[in-house]
């Protein structure tokens, strides 16, 4: 059996780490193509309205982040909360408010086009307080909870640096633990208005 030279080993060397190079030069089919990406950036105010128990809420937030974008494919990283703006009854005399926020997730296909489609997901968390507006000195009750909002909105590009949105959206959350008020209860659909401004 013949064993490979001194030679034969330095060739073989040679040629795998050619092969090695050229594997790792030759370019990759990928999502986001880093090496062509346009990095920009949006954010505005979103309106929304959804429910808690059988009671309509009216919430007002925002959001927004840095967007990276190659070819027809744009990725979002940001986030967004929200607040109620109605208070809800709760008992005779004590009203529920809430709020959440957390990290945002999206992507939009083609938005260069004229009208384009755009889908999110919100990871975070929220707090839930029922309070007497008629006794200041009376104690809340205070919950917290964790949230999970996905998102889907039909955009329309209004000028070069403005759009509007309407969507759709469900939240899930965990249990507040608070009296009366379930994980059920936070968990609906809703559907929103949203105004971005920025360029992707």
């Amino acid at each position: 059996m013949k064993h490979p030279t001194g030679t034969s080993l330095v060739t073989l060397t040679v040629w795998l780490a050619s092969c090695a190079l050229a594997t790792t030069a030759s370019a990759k089919d990928t999502l986001i193509d880093l090496n062509n990406a346009r990095v920009g950036g949006y954010g505005g105010p979103v309106f929304k309205s959804s429910k808690i128990q059988n009671e309509q809420t009216f919430e007002i937030g925002g959001s927004g982040g840095a967007t990276f974008t190659t070819g027809k494919h744009s990725i979002l990283l940001g986030g967004a909360g929200f607040g109620l703006v109605n208070e809800l009854n709760w008992g005779s005399a004590e009203k529920l408010e809430m709020g959440y926020g957390g990290f945002l997730l999206g992507y939009t296909y083609n938005p260069e086009a004229l009208v384009h489609v755009d889908t999110q997901l919100l990871l975070g968390a929220g707090g839930a307080t029922v309070i007497d507006p008629d006794d200041a000195s009376a104690s809340s009750d205070v919950g917290t909870f964790l949230i999970t909002e996905l998102t889907t909105q039909v955009d329309v590009n209004v000028t070069d640096f403005m759009e509007i949105g309407l969507g759709a959206s469900y939240r899930w959350a965990s249990n507040p633990s608070i009296d009366g008020l379930s994980a059920g209860d936070l968990s609906k659909p809703g559907f929103f208005i949203s105004f971005q401004f920025g360029s992707l």
